[in-house]
C-alpha cells in the first residue's frame, strides 16, 4: 500500500474513539447545536455520562455562553481557549472545530484541562505581589520622607539630587546638623528593591546615633560605631554599603573626608576652575572585623569652592553607543558649567544618556 492509498483509508471510529480514551484531559465531541455525542473515559468520570445533553447543561447552565469557544471555532474554523470554572474545579477548555471527509465542520471538540491547582497558586503568587507592591510603595514614600531637609548653614549653599532608577534605590544620602560641624555623607547599598531601601534607611538612623554619640565629633569614630551596629543587626553576607563621609568645620571651612569603599573619589572644583580629586582608600561596611581602618584626608574650601559627592550611576551612564559618561566628561562639565549645581548635572547626564539603569545621588556643598 502506498502513501496515496493509505491517506485514503478511512479509520474506523472505534480508533478514534480508543485514541481519544487513552487521554489524560477531559474530551467531549460536541455536533454543530451544541449537542454532546461523545465523551471519552476521563471527562465521563468527573461529570458522567452525558451524551445527548447540551454542552452548557453540564456546567448547570440554561443556554450557551454568551462567548461560546465551541460557536467560535465553527465560524471563524479555528481553535479557541478559555477558563471555566465548575464547582470548586478550574478548566482550560480547548475548542477546535472538527472536518468530515469532505472537509465540511461537523462539529468541534472539546479537551479540559484540569488546572485547578495551577490557578490557585498563581492566585496566591497575584495576592502575594500585590501584597509586596503595597509594601514596596509605602518604603518609597518612606525613603522619600527621609530626604534630607537641607539645615541653613551660614556662608554655604548647598544643593542635591536623588533620582533612584527603580522604584526604590540603593543610594543614599544626608546632611546632618551638629553645632559648629555639618557631617555628610553619599551611600550606595549593594543592590536595589526593598532590602536595599531599608538599609539606606539604617545607614540614616545608625550615623545619627553615632554623629551625637560621639563626643569629639571625629568621623573615624562616627564611622566605627556604624560598623559596629551593622554586625550587630546580622545582615545577610551580600548585603554591605559603600559611602564617602564628610565632616565640615563650618567656620574655617576645614572638611575631614573618608571612604568606605566608594567607587566615586570626591571632586574639589577651586573658584580658579582647578580641580582637586580626593583619593581616599577604605573597606565597605559589612559583615567583617572591626580592626579596620579608614583613611582621613583634609581639605579647605575658599570662597566660591565647590566639593562634589556622587553615585558611580552618574558617571556610569551610556549614550547609545555605548559610552560611559565617565569621570573626565564630570570633570570638563564641572570646569565649562557656569554656577554648576546638582540638578545642571542631571540635566547634562539625562542629555548623554540613552537609558540610565541605575541610582544617582549628587551633592555639592559651596562656600559662598
Amino acid at each position: 500500500m502506498d502513501m496515496e492509498e493509505m491517506s485514503k483509508k478511512t479509520f474506523p471510529k472505534e480508533y478514534f474513539e480508543s485514541v481519544l480514551d487513552g487521554m489524560l484531559d477531559l474530551v467531549r465531541v460536541i455536533s454543530l447545536d451544541g449537542t454532546i455525542i461523545f465523551n471519552n473515559n476521563r471527562m465521563k468520570e468527573e461529570f458522567g455520562e452525558t451524551v445527548g445533553k447540551k454542552c452548557y447543561e453540564v456546567l448547570c447552565k440554561t443556554q450557551r455562553c454568551d462567548e461560546c469557544i465551541s460557536v467560535k471555532s465553527i465560524n471563524e474554523q479555528k481553535r479557541f481557549m478559555k477558563y471555566e470554572r465548575y464547582e470548586d474545579k478550574i478548566y482550560y477548555v480547548i475548542s477546535s472545530p472538527v472536518y468530515n471527509n469532505e472537509s465540511k465542520i461537523i462539529g468541534t471538540v472539546e479537551v479540559f484541562r484540569d488546572v485547578t491547582e495551577q490557578r490557585k497558586m498563581e492566585e496566591r503568587l497575584k495576592r502575594q505581589n500585590d501584597i509586596l507592591k503595597r509594601d514596596v510603595e509605602f518604603a518609597k514614600r518612606l525613603q522619600q520622607q527621609l530626604l534630607p531637609i537641607i539645615p541653613k548653614t551660614e556662608g554655604y549653599r548647598i544643593t542635591y539630587t536623588y533620582k533612584p532608577c527603580d522604584r526604590l534605590g540603593g543610594d543614599f544620602l544626608d546632611v546632618i546638623n551638629l553645632d559648629n560641624k555639618l557631617l555628610f555623607y553619599v551611600a550606595d547599598v549593594a543592590g536595589h528593591g526593598l532590602l536595599a531601601s531599608m538599609v539606606t534607611i539604617f545607614v540614616k538612623q545608625s550615623l545619627i546615633k553615632n554623629a551625637h554619640e560621639s563626643k569629639d565629633k571625629d568621623i573615624e569614630t562616627i564611622i566605627k560605631g556604624v560598623l559596629q551596629d551593622f554586625i550587630e543587626m546580622n545582615f545577610p553576607s551580600e548585603v554591605y554599603i559603600t559611602f564617602v563621609l564628610g565632616m565640615l568645620d563650618k567656620e574655617s571651612g576645614k572638611i575631614k573626608l573618608l571612604s568606605a569603599g566608594h567607587v566615586t573619589e570626591p571632586i574639589v572644583v577651586h573658584s580658579q576652575r582647578k580641580i582637586k580629586v580626593i583619593n581616599l582608600s577604605g573597606q565597605p561596611v559589612a559583615s567583617i572585623d572591626l580592626g579596620q581602618n579608614f583613611e582621613v584626608k583634609e581639605v579647605t574650601l575658599n570662597e566660591k569652592d565647590k566639593l562634589i559627592l556622587y553615585s558611580d550611576g552618574l558617571i556610569e551612564s551610556k549614550n547609545k553607543q555605548g559610552e560611559m559618561y565617565g569621570k573626565k566628561r564630570l570633570i570638563k562639565r564641572l570646569i565649562s558649567i557656569k554656577n554648576i549645581n546638582a540638578e545642571l548635572l542631571v540635566r547634562d547626564i539625562r542629555n548623554f544618556a540613552h537609558e540610565i539603569d541605575d541610582d544617582i545621588t549628587i551633592l555639592i556643598i559651596e562656600k559662598i
